[in-house]
């Protein structure tokens, strides 16, 4: 398998911000490239200080911007994260984030909420929470997505109505709008977890396939990527199976459609609770990150379990190329973005930190690299 890529930017930590990453792409109407990602403070736990802050470039990712944050007039929050930039039917500029606060019985809300922007990021409106039903709602980077009848979809983990210490089973629910965020339902159907466990499913991400069939894949602790698919937009879905082409040391994946082609950023090694390869917040290690090319749209991504065979298993593999395989790092929370001949490719890093959530990279890869 082939390493790829070039790095063309890195998100430095230092002592009073020790955790960047979290990251999500969007073109400007100028041409120039957005960066959108999570700046944290105090410790760089999930629970610290967190303000979305972006960078730009006018180069096709070649240099970026200084830092500048989003949106400052929102200070009551315990840690906005996670963003997801869209951009809106009608033209504005959108973000899904998670906004967490400080609950008065001492539990902590993490909510979906959204923005938009009239001038391509410059102010943003005043928030909207996606629900009104308080509680506690995981999701990951870059999953929110425009479909094709114009629908915004956000896919989110729901964890239970608040939360201590630990969180309840996840169950994949979609938080929707048909009016480019101004308001807000949930529109699709819930995913339920297979399993009577305390982890359920976890970071859902979303794809339209050519065939109009929803897909949904989820990080779980069940050593794949699991999967679920709508064939009537999202009103029933199909029951939670692993999908066999992405093993996953429970971590998120990102799969996304441009109209030059489908990519998929993933670890492909599960992980051993007997080997307690496990850093710090005791998350395992998630190395190597490998991207994923599609021939079909992603079709060839989503194929069922009961399709499953040795020969596509290794058609797929040929199609796999190495963007970072130190086995002593740890890589995860992939975005992309299309560039002029090539793609864009953003991830967390732990750099010798040994916490996972370190730093971020942006890497370049030309479609050259992935055409020999």
């Amino acid at each position: 398998m082939k390493r790829i890529g070039r790095v063309v930017g890195t998100l430095w930590t230092s002592s009073d911000n020790p955790r960047n990453g979290e990251a999500s792409f969007c073109r400007l109407k100028d041409g120039s490239i957005m960066l959108a990602y999570s700046h944290f403070g105090g410790e760089g736990g999930d629970h610290d200080c967190s303000r979305l802050v972006c960078v730009l470039s006018h180069d096709e990712g070649e240099t970026w911007t200084q830092p500048r944050e989003l949106f400052p007039d929102d200070r009551e929050s315990r840690n906005n994260m996670t963003p997801s930039l869209l951009r809106l039917p009608n033209g504005e500029l959108g973000l899904c984030y998670l906004r967490k606060s400080d609950e008065a019985d001492g539990t902590i809300a993490c909510m979906p909420a959204f923005r938009f922007s009239r001038d391509e990021g410059q102010s943003w409106s005043k928030l909207t929470l996606c629900t009104t039903e308080t509680g506690y709602y995981c999701g990951t980077n870059a999953a929110s997505v425009v479909l094709q009848g114009g629908r915004i979809a956000t896919p989110v983990a729901y964890a239970g109505s608040v939360h201590r210490y630990d969180l309840a089973p996840g169950v994949v629910r979609f938080f929707c709008s048909d009016d480019c965020g101004r308001s807000w339902r949930e529109a699709l159907a819930p995913i339920k977890a297979p399993y009577g466990d305390r982890w359920g499913l976890q970071e859902p991400g979303l794809m339209e396939l050519p065939d109009g069939r929803l897909w949904c894949h989820m990080r779980t602790v069940y050593g794949f990527q699991f999967q679920s698919f709508s064939a009537d937009g999202g009103k029933s879905w199909s029951a939670p199976e692993p999908n066999l082409l992405f093993p996953s040391p429970d971590a998120p994946m990102r799969a996304m459609r441009f109209e030059q082609g489908t990519i998929a950023v993933f670890n492909p090694l599960a992980h051993s609770q007997a080997l307690e390869q496990r850093l710090h917040w005791g998350s395992p290690q998630r190395s190597p990150l490998i991207l994923a090319v599609s021939q079909n749209g992603g079709l060839d991504f989503a194929a069922p379990a009961s399709a499953f065979t040795y020969t596509a298993f290794n058609d797929f593999c040929t199609r796999c190329f190495i963007l970072e395989d130190d086995p002593a790092d740890s890589f995860c929370y992939p975005a992309m973005l299309r560039v002029k001949d090539g793609y864009l490719v953003s991830y967390y890093c732990d750099g010798g930190s040994h916490r996972v959530l370190n730093y971020s990279r942006i890497l370049k890869i030309s479609d050259s690299e992935l055409a020999e």
